[in-house]
């Protein structure tokens, strides 16, 4: 299997992801809270780049059973139902619910893919589970591509970019490029205390300032749930419900 890394969501646009399988990682927090409401019961999960479009499409949808969710530079959006902390996505919220969700770096990552077989997404908390299923289903090709933080790469989803290549190396016979090679061994040498490796990372410490210590500890929370999101037809849903 050949890994590639990509390092932002903008430079993601630049990628012809024909015949290869996508792997969208933004650990702070969107694809952690993708996550979670499809593992609390979430229906699924619909991805925008702009507020405008959320709201346009939310306005067209069967209210009572829709929620939109999100952030603009970390905070919630106004008007919204649910901000970009995965501890609001509680089953008793999201249960059987439908989704919007708008962030600053995510769902621009996860749009600006285009043509690839498969699009899944992973953070911390389904890594082993996001393996599992690439080695089932991929083919030659997988790239990961990073979202960032304002167009520049962030650590907390290169540190994880780093644990799905080792995962997979333990599974399967890989090869991947320099970048690859560098978030392997810098997660090799950081498995111990994540927490401690990015306490230097700009994206983190900007959510610690804010306040978010519970989010970033229930971010870096590693193999704790199987559920692994898939990108279906414009929707994110249970890979497991394909």
């Amino acid at each position: 299997m050949i890994v590639s890394i990509v390092s932002t969501a903008q430079q993601a646009q630049d990628i012809d992801f024909s015949g290869k399988t996508a792997v969208v990682i933004d650990v702070l927090r969107a694809t952690s809270v993708i996550t979670t409401a499809l593992d609390n019961g979430a229906q699924e999960v619909i991805p925008v780049k702009t507020v405008e479009e959320a709201q346009k499409l939310y306005a067209a949808s069967d209210t009572s059973n829709t929620l939109r969710g999100g952030e603009r530079y970390a905070l919630k959006i106004e008007g919204f139902e649910l901000s970009n902390s995965p501890l609001e996505y509680k089953t008793k919220v999201v249960e059987g619910k439908s989704i919007i969700l708008t962030t600053t770096n995510g769902t621009d990552a996860i749009n600006n893919i285009k043509g690839a077989e498969q699009v899944i997404l992973a953070c911390f908390r389904n890594a082993a589970a996001v393996v599992s299923g690439l080695t089932r289903f991929a083919r030659n090709e997988v790239t990961i591509v990073c979202a960032g933080t304002a167009g520049k790469f962030s650590l907390d989803d290169g540190l994880c970019a780093g644990m799905i290549i080792e995962l997979l190396k333990q599974k399967t016979e890989i090869e991947t490029d320099d970048l690859g090679l560098l978030l392997n061994r810098f997660y090799n040498e950081s498995k111990n205390n994540l927490l401690q490796a990015l306490s230097s990372c700009f994206h983190l410490k900007r959510l610690f300032t804010l306040g978010f210590y519970d989010d970033i500890r229930f971010c870096l929370q590693t193999n704790c749930v199987a559920t692994v999101p898939v990108l279906h037809n414009g929707r994110i849903i249970k890979l497991q419900t394909l």
